[in-house]
């Protein structure tokens, strides 16, 4: 009998023992799929996220500043270029926008506080420019005179000279290419004497002005060539050609100042197949 309960009750340990170890072996098993299954998760995700940056621009102009010269500027006193350019200014705000597997667009959501703003800056401008493109003065007066003025000199050909060999009358100005042409222009352009800071055959364009007559209209800007000086004119005035001193209002000017006078351009001063002076 002793010997019969001790056999069952080893029995019993032993089913006990075996269950234990199962129970044990299944839960790792679980916990090793769980671990798995984690991290399988974590390499191959079904979204991808970007950052992005949006920008808004203030709807205001770009202002304007005129400072006078200083001793960086190595120019002339009455003459103008720019310095530096401006902008306006502008915020920046970021936005976070999350992709499926496949690259379509889920959403997109601002991240608060994430603008930054940032300050619009004026163009500068500087008396004391050289002569160059886009230089410009405001013109203390700009004159008129005709082919016949006091001191200028009328060749036997009944035509007066310029500075720069352009040749002039009271109805007609000899071309580039050696033709004369009714008119007060030369290549389309019209003809101004300037300060001899400007180059021969330098491009000027004049607006803000009020000559009309002879193709000028008020108001609308047009180019004329330095071909020409005048021992008046110096620094930011200028003489513009009308023909004959006999007919000098053939163009009529409200007003003398405050027109702005533009670099644009420059032509060469060469000569032509005749021999000529001309600006080409």
């Amino acid at each position: 009998m002793i010997r019969t309960k001790k056999a069952w009750f080893a029995g019993i340990l032993l089913f006990l023992a075996a269950c234990t170890q199962t129970t044990e072996s299944t839960h790792i098993v679980l916990q090793k799929a769980d671990e798995n299954t984690i991290l399988s998760a974590a390499i191959v995700s079904p979204f991808t996220f970007e950052e992005s940056v949006e920008t808004t621009y203030d709807k205001t102009t770009i202002k304007t500043v005129l400072n006078p010269m200083d001793n960086t500027r190595t120019g002339y006193s009455w003459l103008i270029s720019k310095v530096s350019e401006g902008s306006v200014g502008y915020t920046e705000t970021r936005f976070r926008s999350t992709y499926d597997s496949e690259g379509n667009l889920l959403s997109k959501e601002y991240i608060p506080n994430s603008e930054v703003y940032y300050d619009g800056k004026p163009t500068i401008y500087q008396y004391g420019a050289t002569v160059q493109k886009g230089a410009y003065f405001n013109a203390r007066s700009i004159t008129k005179y005709g082919y016949d003025c006091v001191g200028c000199y009328i060749g036997l050909d009944g035509a007066a000279g310029t500075s720069a060999g352009i040749r002039l009358n009271g109805t007609s100005v000899r071309q580039s290419n050696g033709t004369w042409l009714d008119g007060i222009t030369y290549d389309g352009y019209y003809v101004v004497a300037a300060d001899k800071a400007f180059p021969n055959c330098t491009i000027l364009e004049i607006s803000n002005h009020t000559f009309s007559g002879m193709g000028l209209t008020s108001g609308v800007p047009f180019l004329a060539l330095v071909v020409d000086r005048g021992s008046a004119i110096t620094t930011n005035k200028l003489d513009l050609f009308v023909g004959s001193e006999k007919n000098i209002n053939v163009v009529t000017n409200k007003r003398t100042a405050n027109s702005k006078v533009t670099v644009v351009g420059f032509l060469k001063w060469t000569k032509n197949g005749l021999g000529e002076r001309i600006c080409k």
